[in-house]
């Protein structure tokens, strides 16, 4: 079967000190089942957005994050439509959105040429599954929000689904250089899930019907944030081929629903170097309890890594 390889690039990895205020309780549910398999992500924009400032006149500029929504009066929803309303076309009218704003600007299609190479129309990456419901086949990935590698844009998307994906080779973190996963899903392969919210806190969506069928639906209780402490714990992420393995690390701290970590496990650290990229999303487990997702590493200090509250991640916003 034919593969298509990809190596990771859009998802933050740098750690952040994040504070996030919330005064709404969260009433956690019972038990989830905690996965940590590797995941393709794709993202369809339902518009055509400009990843890079492209000046079009000796004063005229389009910016970075401009959403062209018309071409001639024609609405577009992708690059494929943008480029049948150029055809034949020596003068264009386009319709773009900047900051909630509409514009118009008459173009050539000389002008129009020059804007291709930093027009998009949907972006992907991988991370990790952090979590199944069974009982409302609710999904959640990441820990955080997936923006626009090129532009540094979250824009809006009218479509998107997950796919399982095969880790094919490892290259190492270093300290000063995160390393990364790359991987590989069949180009034939359906998706296992749709997505339905990219925010602050990850991506979230539901499962098809047996998309986890030949994986493991152990559950495990929800932690509260205040059960979490110091001391070790298990990261559950995949490093090789669809395996989804469980990794020793040591909770140095806990600040509400933020803490830290260093991953200890030797296998883990000889491979990898210790967190990499793409394993954002990563589920955390301590006294056989769901405690928190991975977010973030430091990059001077890879085997250093930062991680949210599964309760926070849970409640999807802030």
């Amino acid at each position: 079967m034919k593969k298509s390889y990809r190596i990771w690039s859009l998802l933050p990895i740098i750690f952040l000190t994040l504070f996030f205020l919330s005064t709404t309780a969260f009433a956690s549910k019972v038990s989830v089942v905690p996965l940590g398999q590797s995941i393709q992500i794709d993202l369809q924009y339902g518009s055509v957005f400009l990843s890079h400032d492209v000046l079009i006149t000796d004063d005229y500029w389009l910016k970075s994050g401009d959403t062209i929504h018309q071409i001639n009066d024609q609405t577009i929803s992708s690059i494929d439509d943008l480029k049948r309303q150029l055809k034949d076309k020596k003068q264009i009218i386009i319709q773009y959105e900047r900051n909630k704003t509409m514009y118009t600007k008459d173009m050539s299609a000389d002008q129009m040429i020059k804007l291709f190479p930093f027009l998009r129309d949907a972006t992907e990456g991988i991370g990790t599954l952090t979590y199944f419901d069974p009982s409302t086949n609710e999904f959640g990935a990441l820990g955080h929000q997936i923006v626009d590698h090129t532009s540094g844009v979250t824009p809006k998307f009218s479509e998107g689904s997950i796919y399982l994906s095969s880790i094919e080779q490892i290259k190492k973190s270093i300290p000063g250089k995160p390393g990364y996963k790359i991987t590989s899903h069949g180009n034939n392969s359906p998706p296992i899930g749709g997505v339905n919210e990219n925010n602050v806190y990850g991506v979230f969506g539901k499962l098809e019907n047996k998309a986890l069928a030949n994986i493991p639906m152990h559950q495990v209780a929800v932690a509260e944030k205040e059960e979490i402490t110091t001391g070790k714990a298990i990261m559950r992420t995949s490093i090789d081929g669809e395996k989804v393995q469980d990794f020793t690390i040591n909770i140095s701290s806990v600040d509400g629903h933020l803490f830290q970590f260093t991953v200890t496990d030797q296998q883990l650290i000889k491979k990898t170097g210790g967190i990499l990229q793409g394993m954002s999303g990563s589920p955390i487990i301590q006294a056989d309890k769901i405690i928190g997702v991975v977010t973030h590493m430091y990059v001077d200090k890879p085997k250093n890594g930062a991680a949210l509250a599964i309760t926070e991640m849970m409640k999807k916003n802030p």
